[in-house]
């Protein structure tokens, strides 16, 4: 059986990301429990992590990290610590965006992430800079605040993500919060080609297109856009499909068209609540806009996504995280992108 668990993971190097690329893995991993080490079990749960992620599968990923874990505490002198933690910021980046956990059982995980942080010796920098996204969601912009100056303050160690990423990241703080420029300002270094990585410039265009609307600097909107949609591909990027959508519907509703009948797929598959409803509160206002504009051309999977149905599924989401959260601030959420998304398309309209 080593010889076809070595063939499959031959045929891994060349898969594109995706559920295809997933279920050759998962066969690796049967063959690893039944017929090899229980490290090399671990080895590959390890590799599959990444590869659910970019297949847009959480849900998955955090099945295998828990057995992950509960190896790594019956012997850690086995595995790798370091990269049991890097790993473990994957899962509380994802955890948070799921209504399904309650916030009892995301503060524990997360508590049990900061211990092993310190148990190991590492800075709480990536701690802090997790726990921003959870209160955010919550619409704790204040307590949001108190920890984004902690990841600040905090010293990078091999445990922090790569200084364009976090750059990235402080952009998209402040346009969390409400302040374009302060945004716009961040992520100067990125948009001057200073600072780049495996996933930065493309999703500091997708970030920055919406606060350009906003502060009604459309050349340089429209000029981002053309520079990164073209470098987005998979489920991985879902979300910024949807902020792409949300721009596109407001500037050129043809390339919006295009975009939605690309990707719409993608958010009928994912099993994340929070982009999933992001991304249909973007269909919806292309929806809208199609309708309004008397389109006729039959879109991709229209037998599903209706306005009526997205109606419906954006309730849904947004009682689920309601509930999770203790409060009605995703209705806020929502309220405000209908606002918003309104006011951009009065405002571009008026400026052609």
């Amino acid at each position: 059986m080593k010889n076809r668990y070595d063939e499959l993971r031959r045929a891994t190097w060349s898969l594109p990301d995706g559920k295809q690329k997933l279920a050759v893995m998962e066969e690796m991993i049967l063959i690893a429990d039944r017929y090899m080490t229980e490290e090399d079990a671990y080895d590959i749960r390890m590799d599959y992590l990444s590869a659910a992620i970019e297949a847009g599968c959480p849900e998955k990923m955090l099945v295998v990290f828990s057995w992950c874990v509960s190896k790594f505490e019956k012997n850690p002198g086995t595995y790798a610590h370091h990269m049991l933690i890097w790993c473990y910021k994957w899962v509380l980046n994802e955890l948070w965006q799921m209504p399904e956990f309650s916030l009892t059982q995301i503060e524990r995980i997360y508590a049990d992430f900061k211990e092993k942080c310190l148990q190991f010796g590492y800075s709480l920098r990536p701690y802090y800079q997790q726990k921003i996204n959870l209160l955010l969601s919550q619409g704790l912009q204040a307590e949001a605040a108190a920890y984004y100056k902690k990841w600040r303050a905090a010293p990078r160690d091999s445990l922090a993500d790569c200084k364009a990423c976090e750059q990235n990241l402080f952009g998209k703080y402040h346009f969390q919060v409400g302040y374009p420029k302060k945004g716009l300002q961040a992520l100067k270094p990125i948009l001057d080609g200073r600072m780049r990585c495996r996933s930065i410039p493309q999703n500091t265009y997708a970030q920055i297109i919406l606060p350009l609307l906003k502060v009604k600097d459309y050349e340089q909107a429209i000029a981002a856009a053309k520079k990164s949609i073209h470098l987005l591909d998979g489920p991985m990027y879902l979300e910024e499909f949807g902020l792409f959508l949300a721009f596109y519907t407001v500037t050129d509703l043809a390339k919006a068209e295009k975009l939605y009948n690309r990707t719409v797929h993608l958010a009928l598959e994912s099993k994340n609540g929070w982009i999933r409803l992001h991304y249909w509160m973007a269909v919806r206002q292309f929806l809208r806009e199609w309708h309004r504009k008397r389109r006729r051309k039959k879109l991709a999977a229209a037998d599903v996504v209706t306005l009526d149905w997205l109606d419906g599924e954006i309730a849904s989401l947004t009682a689920a995280f309601n509930r999770r959260n203790g409060n009605d601030y995703v209705s806020h959420i929502v309220a405000e992108n209908d606002k918003t998304a309104g006011k951009l398309l009065r405002e571009y309209a008026a400026a052609q």
